[in-house]
């Protein structure tokens, strides 16, 4: 089922680039999960703004902690596995100096 509403954001989250991508900057949002509107399950929205169509996408779990908790490991994977090392692992966020992007690493 398609997403298309962030709604209410719950956090955010900037990330910007140093070394030879300085000036990068993008956020990353997470949406309050929700009931599919069909079904008992829920799905928890994100967002990641900078990054190309700024699509929302979203992770669906039994309950709304699963959900949050698959949402941000889909975050974290995107940017571990994807964006990071597209930028020469220059992401940072201002609670970490030294690379940890403060999202759940990929196993």
């Amino acid at each position: 089922m398609e997403v298309n509403s962030l709604g209410s954001v719950i956090a955010t989250r900037r990330l910007f680039g140093v070394g030879e991508h300085e000036g990068f900057e993008m956020t990353v949002k997470l949406g309050v999960p929700d009931r599919y509107s069909d079904s008992s399950d829920y799905h928890c929205p994100f967002q990641f703004i900078g990054v190309g169509d700024d699509s929302i996408r979203s992770a669906a779990g039994i309950d709304a902690f699963q959900a949050i908790q698959l949402a941000l490991r889909m975050i974290g994977m995107f940017l571990y596995l994807h964006l990071n090392p597209q930028l020469g692992n220059s992401l940072r966020w201002k609670g970490d100096k030294e690379g940890d992007l403060g999202f759940p690493r990929p196993d």
